[in-house]
């Protein structure tokens, strides 16, 4: 038997179409030295580098990623605090989309098109990450999670570093980078290093949705990264050009409508920043994101859900809540595909699963559909298998998904 298999979340609408949409480098831990930065071996400063930053004890920080395209610029900011010795940080992100971005890449990072800029705030303690909800709740997501559910907190995880108490930015890239060329000098000691970087050093600094695939990793194209030191050889500045992978990532459905991926990561305050101990529990409720959150497959008809879970638009585990104005989406039907078919499977189950989806949203109750905005639509979110023999055009197909309205 041939087996192939893929689960990924889909997004079908009755009336208009949407589709929304995840390797790490090789991890290179800095070898323990005292020697000064620019005195290690230059393929080994930018890796020491990251430990004299680390030594500073506290940083103040921005964390910049700009989605350039046709109709508009997407620009996903975030600015913090963070204790080195501590292992502990604490970030504001704000996601600001135009109207006119396109509305697929604007769920594959984590928000929707024209949707106003909303203030998220984050707390990391060591593995340990606090997510602040709109309602000013806490959920606590953990590293010790179950493994039911640990696999679907990573874009939460990632936030709490190793290079950085803050993580998931361009100081993991920074560490694991080898300079192959002199850095050029700046008058104040300051030196500045050009690099061309693979992709799979590049891809921690980019969000758990866009990366990575099969085909994105079989990418040849390399990063442009900047990176600049201060006279002692601690991280001020890294900037990373990520357009060229673009084309990859749109042959795997991601991204497409993005012409042009930018990231910048600015450290100030080395060793003078104080970082403000946590609040979370201490103001607002204190909830186990495990607890917490559930499946959307498990959401029962008629059920309403939120995916304010901090997730980067992920609604593979939704906070299941009243229906009212705390809730942002309503399951109208649950739906399961079994099939055999001939020929390419590609794409059948979806179909199929769109189509079942469409018959629930006529034939459901009106108080549970009348609210999709876009009005009149609908989306499907679930995961699909296929198997085939070698002997035999037969292709046994099957599927489970969760059809559900948007609420605002």
């Amino acid at each position: 038997m041939r087996r192939t298999a893929a689960a990924l979340p889909l997004l079908l609408t009755a009336l208009t179409a949407c589709q929304s949409g995840g390797g790490a480098a090789d991890a290179k831990e800095p070898k323990p030295t005292g020697t000064p930065v620019y005195e290690v071996r230059l393929d080994d400063q930018l890796s020491a580098a990251s430990r004299a930053t680390t030594a500073a004890g506290s940083s103040a920080f921005t964390w910049t990623l700009t989605y350039g395209s046709a109709k508009g610029t997407a620009v996903d900011r975030t600015t913090g605090t963070q204790d080195y010795a501590k292992k502990t940080a604490r970030a504001e992100r704000v996601l600001d989309i135009p109207r006119r971005f396109p509305e697929d890449a604007a769920a594959e990072i984590g928000g929707r098109s024209g949707a106003r800029p909303v203030t998220e705030v984050y707390e990391v303690q060591g593995n340990q990450v606090d997510y602040r909800t709109r309602q000013g709740g806490w959920l606590r997501y953990s590293s010790q999670a179950s493994m039911d559910v640990v696999d679907l907190f990573g874009p939460m995880l990632t936030r709490a570093g190793d290079a950085a108490p803050f993580g998931g930015t361009l100081a993991e890239v920074v560490r694991n980078s080898d300079a192959e060329k002199q850095p050029a000098k700046g008058a104040d000691g300051s030196r500045t290093y050009e690099l061309a970087i693979a992709s799979r050093t590049a891809d921690p600094a980019l969000p758990a949705s866009l990366t990575p695939s099969p085909a994105y990793n079989r990418s040849s194209a390399r990063v442009a990264l900047t990176v600049v030191l201060d006279g002692q050889g601690r991280l001020t500045r890294a900037s990373a050009d990520y357009t060229p992978l673009l084309a990859a990532m749109h042959e795997d459905g991601v991204l497409k409508g993005v012409t042009s991926l930018k990231a910048e990561y600015v450290l100030t305050g080395l060793g003078s920043t104080t970082v403000p101990a946590p609040t979370a529990g201490k103001s607002g409720t204190l909830e186990d994101a495990e607890k917490a959150l559930a499946p959307l497959a498990e959401v029962k008809p008629g059920s309403c859900g939120s995916a304010d879970t901090g997730l980067g638009g992920s609604i593979a585990l939704v906070r299941t809540v009243p229906c009212g104005k705390d809730a942002d989406l309503r399951v109208f039907g649950q739906v399961k595909i079994k099939d055999t078919i001939q020929g390419n499977p590609t794409g059948v189950v979806e179909k199929k699963a769109g189509e079942r989806c469409g018959s629930a949203f006529r034939s459901a109750p009106d108080a549970w559909v009348a609210d999709a905005r876009p009005a009149g639509s609908y989306l499907t979110y679930g995961g699909s298998s296929s198997s085939s023999s070698y002997t035999g055009p037969d292709v046994d197909i099957e599927g489970d998904y969760t059809c559900y309205v948007q609420l605002s």
